[in-house]
């Protein structure tokens, strides 16, 4: 069921039930959230939509359950009264939990196994498990920046000494938290790798290092894949004097174009996507190379809406939809 349908007359007569696994409300960053463009666009077709959090689902004799609030509205938000109830009413679950990807998320993708055959689930929870956002991109090595991922403080050491200067991604993270900068001359250089390393608990963890590419101070783009193919993309600009283009870290965005090797590289990899049952998913660029492969819950559409006067959300439920339609 992963590829997108082709346009079905059945797709604007019928109604859906269409449930969203999201972060609390207070959590959420409105400024990038795509989510409720998405819920809003379903409301307007006639869809119904429901809320349901991480905490409100439980597992009973192998039926999985869910505390589940019925969107109203969106601006603001509006939920009716919770209902306890089977989700194998929904049509489609879209999960759109943000990391951090740590046990208590990898546990809700087993628990999400559970779903009936009829509910489609978007991404897929095999999906979730088996793509590491950070990872993903060395299944393309030629296109990223060159890459080590190590638990070995003296391996790193060496990595940031070859590069000059490197950046330091934790595995589990999203929105560049705990992305880390070092260089060779760096006065307490292994000391803080070693501390890297390491957990709160102190337990070693594997860390990612890339090479640091320069041409972030142009911007990264983020394209908006759906399905196999690109939709919508956006450019992030560091704020001045910074290194980091998220824009929850303060970067502002652009219109852009697609390079042709770039056309190239999303092509690759939304072939690879719909293999894998991924319909969302955000492909990350900085000097034409390919940086990250987000899948769990991309966001940017808001800003992709306004700097290129799109409605970007209307092809992303259009896809929702083709989608659950290819499946019945």
């Amino acid at each position: 069921c992963g590829a997108v349908a082709e346009e079905h007359p059945a797709m604007n007569q019928l109604s859906y039930a269409i449930g969203f696994l999201m972060d609390p409300f207070a959590t959420l960053n409105l400024a990038t959230d795509t989510s409720l463009l998405c819920m809003d666009e379903l409301l307007v077709r006639g869809h119904r939509v429901f809320w349901l959090e991480q905490a409100d689902l439980d597992l009973v004799s192998g039926v999985l359950l869910g505390r589940l609030q019925e969107v109203l509205a969106t601006a603001p938000l509006q939920l009716a009264a919770a209902e306890f109830a089977g989700l194998d009413f929904l049509d489609a679950l879209l999960i759109r939990k943000d990391p951090p990807f740590d046990a208590s998320y990898l546990h809700l993708t087993y628990l999400l196994d559970f779903l009936p055959g009829k509910v489609r689930c978007l991404n897929s929870p095999a999906a979730l498990r088996n793509i590491n956002e950070k990872l993903a991109t060395l299944r393309w090595p030629t296109v990223a920046p060159e890459t080590l991922v190590t638990l070995d403080a003296g391996r790193l050491e060496a990595f940031v000494r070859v590069h000059g200067r490197v950046v330091v991604k934790p595995l589990d993270e999203c929105s560049g938290r705990g992305i880390l900068f070092f260089s060779q001359t760096h006065p307490t250089l292994r000391q803080d790798l070693e501390a890297a390393l390491l957990l709160p608990s102190g337990t070693p963890r594997y860390l990612l290092a890339q090479r640091y590419l320069p041409a972030v101070a142009a911007g990264d783009k983020r394209v908006y894949m759906l399905s196999a193919e690109p939709v919508g993309w956006v450019n992030r600009v560091p704020a001045p004097g910074k290194d980091l283009a998220n824009i929850h870290q303060g970067a502002s965005c652009e219109a852009t174009t697609l390079t042709s090797s770039e056309r190239t590289i999303c092509a690759a990899v939304g072939q690879w996507l719909v293999t894998q049952d991924v319909l969302l998913a955000g492909l990350d660029f900085i000097g034409g190379l390919l940086t990250e492969v987000n899948v769990t819950s991309p966001s940017a559409v808001r800003q992709i809406n306004a700097v290129n006067g799109v409605h970007l959300e209307q092809q992303l439920v259009d896809g929702i939809l083709k989608s659950i339609l290819r499946c019945r």
